[in-house]
């Protein structure tokens, strides 16, 4: 089931302005309706969202400091994760989850999407490839 940004703020307990900030910000991607192009958030996206509401209101971390952190430690110890012991992100920790996902074709324990992860937001789409060929090579 499929919530838009209303139902969701009610349910998060922040304001709609803030929950697009998240997205602006990489932290979170709803889905958009085909025909509407509304906002739609799952479960996912929505444990995330106040996994961050904590980070900040709780732990007193910023957006830019949550995207650091996001770069640098693994994804339990962000997202304070229950489920380690059957995540092989974290008998593995340093591999990316999705990396896992696909070299072992195992489901890593948040049962999200990767493309909708921040840590995968904040990483696959911000920052190049290591090895990438520059335009001179090319």
């Amino acid at each position: 089931m499929y919530l838009k940004i209303g139902k969701v703020s009610q349910k998060v307990g922040l304001s709609i302005k803030r929950i697009r900030e998240y997205e602006k910000e990489g932290l979170i991607k709803p889905m958009r309706g085909e025909t509407s192009n509304q906002r739609l958030y799952g479960s996912f996206e929505i444990s995330r969202i106040m996994q961050i509401k904590q980070l900040i209101h709780e732990r007193g971390l910023t957006v830019t400091g949550i995207k650091t952190l996001l770069n640098l430690a693994p994804c339990w110890t962000v997202f304070n994760c229950k489920e380690t012991g059957i995540c092989p992100a974290y008998k593995f920790p340093y591999n990316r989850c999705w990396e896992l996902k696909e070299r072992f074709k195992e489901e890593v324990a948040c049962m999200g999407e990767c493309v909708k992860c921040p840590i995968y937001l904040a990483i696959v789409e911000k920052v190049p490839p290591l090895f990438e060929k520059t335009p001179k090579e090319a």
